[in-house]
């Protein structure tokens, strides 16, 4: 791992994300990936399965929500 990548990630939001979602029994949400030979920067994936914390992307949320996005053709707004 890079010097400062520990110092960078526990000066953000994730690791508290993460502990939030292992004492709670959440799912966290993150455009992210896991990588296997990341050495730059922890991933919240990464972190995830390290902890036995469940996480999921955002399509992947999308989809389990079964959400859906509808166009709507308004009229042109007049003044």
């Amino acid at each position: 791992m890079k010097t400062g990548a520990v110092e960078d990630f526990l000066s953000g939001a994730d690791p508290w994300l993460i502990a939030k979602a292992m004492t709670t029994g959440c799912t966290v949400v993150t455009h992210e990936r896991h990588h296997a030979d990341v050495t730059k920067k922890f991933l919240i994936p990464n972190v995830c399965d390290v902890f036995g914390v469940q996480w999921m992307n955002t399509f992947d949320l999308l989809y389990k929500l079964e959400a859906r996005f509808v166009l709507i053709n308004h009229p042109p707004h007049t003044s």
